[in-house]
């Protein structure tokens, strides 16, 4: 039997890192795909270790339960997303809306390159449906450090933080 689930599906996938690619406009690889990652799962932002501050955003997020099924090992479903998240990265990239260059190195720059408005109202809609927690993630989640101890990394579990370079 075949399930369908948006975090494996590619279109889906593209959809979500230009949403987030439009309002970050420079961002490191890998935390680009930690906030998709909590695009797709907002409901698991209640599990981030985060300071004091934000707790109010953890209540938040227990309220999204996901319509398909949150993951039964995050971690897992991570790591199964890698490719799929790469390869949206990669498709942007060819498409001209990030720097093909500077994704070689691991950072997305984005391009001037105008996104089509169609797909422009189609992303703000997406991103009004959740629009309490999708803000957080954008907003704030975004500019939390990415490695060493208390980066996100480390905050999320997702990604080994314990030999980066901070």
């Amino acid at each position: 039997m075949l399930i369908y689930h948006p975090a494996f599906d590619a279109y889906h996938c593209l959809f979500r890192m230009i949403a987030l690619i439009d309002h970050l406009n420079a961002v490191e690889v890998e935390k680009i795909r930690i906030l998709d990652f909590y695009m797709i799962f907002p409901a698991l932002v209640s599990k981030i270790r985060m300071p004091a501050t934000h707790n109010d955003a953890k209540a938040e997020a227990k309220k999204y339960v996901n319509e398909y099924r949150d993951p039964i090992s995050p971690l897992a479903t991570f790591r199964d997303m890698h490719q799929i998240q790469i390869s949206a990265l990669k498709c942007l990239a060819a498409a001209g809306l990030i720097d093909v260059e500077k994704l070689e190195h691991g950072v997305i720059i984005r391009t001037p390159m105008e996104i089509p408005d169609g797909l422009l109202l189609e992303m703000k809609g997406f991103l009004n449906e959740k629009a309490s927690i999708y803000d957080f993630i954008i907003e704030k989640l975004s500019q939390f450090h990415l490695l060493g101890k208390d980066g996100l990394k480390d905050r999320t579990q997702l990604m080994e933080y314990r030999y980066d370079f901070s």
